[in-house]
């Protein structure tokens, strides 16, 4: 996973390098004569203050981006918002020149981006909770983490943890944290991460928690890991060679 790109900022002339949440190959392009920039209205009125400086400006954007993939042609609503800042360039000797540009970022894509690729046998409920993760990742993290935790809640219960617990003759729900510990042994060795993820994901549950891009970056990495661990078929092949090797205890002869 990119951890730099969902961060990163980009101009209209700069494009993007997002990739194609359809075919998951290609990078999306803006396509001609859609992007349309607004300076709010809060950004208008500050222009009458005495000390109105360029970098005060705020926009709102969208625009329409389109795969590069001829065979794809996937088409992706974006819309965010922008700022002016500093954009430097270099002269024939090397020398920085600084000139004032529009930057932005995106609040919302739709369909949204696919911020790491989940293996093909990964469940079904996991990826839809991952997808309304990655829906809400640029406007809300703390929505996003919520959504991460939720996925890992889904494959706990499709690694075999029981959900509800009979206590005082009534079903009661069994916690995360108790269910993850309860997974049977072979997947002893994910145990560790999932409740990595389940602790972030804590952090998106609570009102006013303080979340940043950078966790729910750090839950999607381990989440990343943990479907790669169990579903992936690299991580299945290095498995199957390491029984073998380990069968006939050395080198084939």
């Amino acid at each position: 996973m990119d951890r730099a790109l969902p961060k990163s900022q980009f101009t209209e002339t700069s494009g993007v390098q997002w990739i194609c949440p359809t075919c998951k190959k290609s990078v999306l392009r803006i396509k001609p004569d859609t992007f349309r920039k607004a300076e709010t209205r809060s950004s208008q009125e500050a222009r009458e203050h005495e000390a109105w400086d360029p970098e005060w400006i705020r926009y709102s954007y969208s625009c329409m981006l389109e795969c590069s993939n001829d065979s794809c042609k996937e088409i992706v609503a974006n819309t965010g918002r922008g700022s002016v800042g500093y954009d430097v360039t270099f002269d024939r000797d090397g020398q920085p020149e600084y000139e004032y540009a529009d930057f932005f970022r995106p609040l919302f894509f739709d369909p949204p981006l696919s911020l790491f690729e989940t293996p093909g046998e990964c469940p079904a409920d996991v990826a839809i909770e991952l997808e309304n993760s990655f829906a809400l990742f640029f406007s809300s993290p703390g929505a996003a983490l919520n959504f991460a935790r939720s996925a890992i809640e889904a494959l706990v219960t499709h690694l075999g943890a029981k959900r509800f617990q009979v206590q005082g003759g009534k079903r009661r729900p069994i916690s995360l944290h108790a269910r993850i510990n309860l997974l049977p042994a072979q997947h002893a060795h994910v145990k560790e991460l999932l409740l990595a993820i389940k602790w972030l994901g804590n952090a998106g549950s609570h009102p006013g928690g303080e979340v940043s891009v950078d966790d729910v970056l750090d839950a999607y990495e381990l989440v990343e890991h943990v479907l790669v661990e169990l579903f992936g078929n690299k991580s299945k092949a290095m498995k199957a060679l390491a029984k073998k090797v380990n069968k006939r205890r050395g080198p084939k002869r």
